[in-house]
């Protein structure tokens, strides 16, 4: 039995497919989301949006929201059982409008991010799982069961699989989330203490019997990690979470003369992994988040790379719905956002350890050297996800003449620097000095539609380019997707070259 048909459909109202929802409908395309829990969560879950997550949430029109109703931390600390503050890591420097995380409840982000979905005309339909998901030709066809209800079937174009760790789509595609998990159990819980750890920033708290990672939350609360669970302690939680036992467990690393649990609202074992599927994408399907990939929460970047999936996703999509995208246009996502999420893996796995090293030297008494200030200022953007980088993958490249040397100022492949000044979902040529003003009409006319042009000011350096002739093409996501110095014919028709690779002209 067939219900009908939609352009794209998306699995799962988490933060990721909420947010490739959102992206679509900006961009002019209509999803159906579809979520399998029938009511939304309450539970806190991941918390941490990153100073390069704010950057993508602004022009989708939530970060002023996330803004408002988070805790703002500028600061990673390292302490001892006495609370004592051994290191300090500040996100001042990073390089962003915004230099602190945002610390919200993931049901909180679900919220604003529904919220502004509803605005854009969209909705979340809930109670509805998926079955199946099969290839037909031209589209796929998913079955559902909404509630109770018997399972019927959906002619779809596209798949957004974000449905987490145990996707339907993920499993259609014949794919499984490979890699490893971290030994042990660790717990986390939304609670109430009463320490005197300073709210300005996250405390991780090294004991001989394990650690604690406390993360301040909005009303006064704090997310809590307690690592390194032994089997009974483990058992034990499984199957009590009340406050006592929180407590207790907190109490074997820090004494309760030092942090007193005043309050539990949830809590939860759980294991870490560092996972991720072989492919993130085939033809018509695509895996956001953690139905594509598992990092450790240390560092507080999965609920993060999942966003950017979707808002690598959303502007090459709503391009191929509206007949403007060739097919290497979807087939870029994969190999971008896999060389991205492996680097998550990698900064995540990094905080990880330096976790395990904080146990060690509260064992031991004997803390390493801090590093180098180069180090923690790569460490800093790597965790705000401001280190991103795009260079060597298909839809980035650079045309240069033989006579001039390489330039300064944006690379191919990263985020362009001016990006908060460029507005609307268009591709944007950003041209500073002399330029080739007949070709640059051309442009304009052919690719109309898709590439908005501007000029940059006399003798402009820095976001909108060096000192001199140059166009830099900046994609729909804010990312510097070719570059030609000097902006002659030869340059501009280099970029031409480039956007036909993907695109189709007007």
């Amino acid at each position: 039995m067939g219900t009908g048909g939609t352009d794209v459909l998306v699995v799962g109202a988490g933060p990721s497919g909420l947010f490739a929802a959102v992206e679509l409908a900006r961009h002019g395309v209509a999803a159906r989301v579809i979520e399998y829990e029938p009511v939304p969560h309450r539970q806190a879950r991941a918390t941490a949006l990153q100073p390069g997550t704010l950057e993508i949430l602004e022009p989708a029109g939530v970060a002023g929201r996330v803004l408002a109703a988070s805790e703002h931390l500028g600061y990673a600390r390292l302490f001892d059982p006495g609370l004592d503050c051994r290191a300090e890591m500040a996100f001042a420097g990073a390089g962003c409008r915004w230099e602190y995380q945002c610390s919200l409840p993931q049901w909180r982000t679900e919220q604003i991010l529904a919220d502004r979905l509803t605005e854009l005309g969209g909705t979340v339909e809930r109670g509805v799982s998926v079955v199946s998901v099969q290839q037909r030709d031209g589209g796929l066809q998913v079955g559902l069961r909404p509630g109770g209800e018997a399972a019927a079937t959906v002619e779809t174009g596209w798949v957004i699989g974000a449905g987490g760790a145990r996707s339907v789509t993920r499993e259609s595609m014949d794919e499984d989330l490979s890699g490893t998990t971290y030994p042990g159990t660790a717990l986390v819980a939304d609670l109430r203490v009463a320490c005197g750890l300073p709210r300005d920033g996250s405390a991780l708290v090294g004991t001989a019997e394990g650690y604690v990672l406390l993360a301040p939350l909005p009303d006064g609360r704090w997310l809590c990690f307690v690592g390194d669970l032994d089997e009974a302690e483990a058992g034990r939680l499984d199957g009590d979470r009340s406050q006592a036992a929180v407590a207790a467990a907190i109490g074997r690393r820090i004494p309760p003369a030092v942090l007193r649990v005043d309050d539990v609202a949830w809590a939860a074992p759980f294991r870490m992994h560092r996972r991720m599927a072989t492919r993130l994408a085939d033809h018509r399907r695509f895996l956001l988040g953690d139905a594509g990939h598992l990092s450790s929460p240390f560092g507080g970047e999965g609920l993060n790379s999942g966003l950017h999936d979707a808002h690598n996703l959303a502007w090459k999509l709503a391009l191929a719905h509206r007949g403007r995208a060739r097919p290497s246009l979807l087939e870029s996502f994969a190999p971008e956002r896999a060389a991205a999420d492996r680097h998550v893996l990698t900064v995540s796995d990094d905080l990880h350890q330096l976790a395990y090293g904080a146990v060690e030297s509260a064992r031991t008494g004997v803390y390493p050297e801090p590093p180098s200030p180069e180090r923690l200022a790569a460490l800093v953007r790597a965790r705000s996800m401001l280190d991103v980088s795009y260079a060597g993958t298909p839809l980035v490249g650079r045309y240069l003449a033989p006579d001039v040397s390489r330039p300064g100022g944006p690379v191919p492949g990263e985020r362009y620097p001016g990006r908060a000044g460029l507005s609307g979902t268009h591709h944007h040529l950003v041209v500073s000095g002399r330029a080739d003003d007949e070709e640059l009409a051309r442009l304009r006319e052919r690719w109309h539609g898709i590439v908005d042009i501007s000029r940059a000011g006399p003798g402009a350096a820095g976001p909108a380019g060096p000192a001199g002739s140059s166009a830099i093409l900046v994609r729909p996501d804010g990312y510097v997707g070719f570059r030609a110095t000097p902006a002659g014919r030869t340059g501009l028709e280099a970029i031409d070259s480039h956007l036909a690779t993907y695109l189709v002209p007007g």
